[in-house]
């Protein structure tokens, strides 16, 4: 998994590639160093292979932090096997997904 982050008026995420236990991990780590509380959060999926639960669980935690400091987190592009797992998960009703 590769990301890139750009900080305009939000903080764009473009991820490429697989998002697993691993990668969640290194995400996690690189969006530790962004300010998080004060913008809105989108996340450009339209390279995103797969995401597995611990991907998933990365999306609740962002959700959940970006709602708290009264921001919003948005998932763009994403392709089918990523919003047939979004559904399977029932994500689809809980995450701001656009394309």
């Amino acid at each position: 998994m590769e990301c890139t982050i750009k900080r305009e008026e939000k903080l764009i995420v473009e991820i490429h590639g697989r998002l697993d236990t691993v990668t969640s991990a290194e995400l996690k780590d690189k969006l530790a160093e962004e300010d998080l509380t004060d913008c809105d959060i989108d996340l450009d999926f339209t390279d995103v292979e797969y995401i597995s639960s611990a991907g998933l669980r990365l999306l609740v935690a962002l959700q959940k932090q970006t709602k708290a400091s009264g921001h919003q987190l948005v998932i763009r592009h994403i392709n089918n096997v990523v919003n047939e797992i979004f559904h399977v998960a029932g994500f689809h009703k809980t995450l701001h997904i656009e394309d």
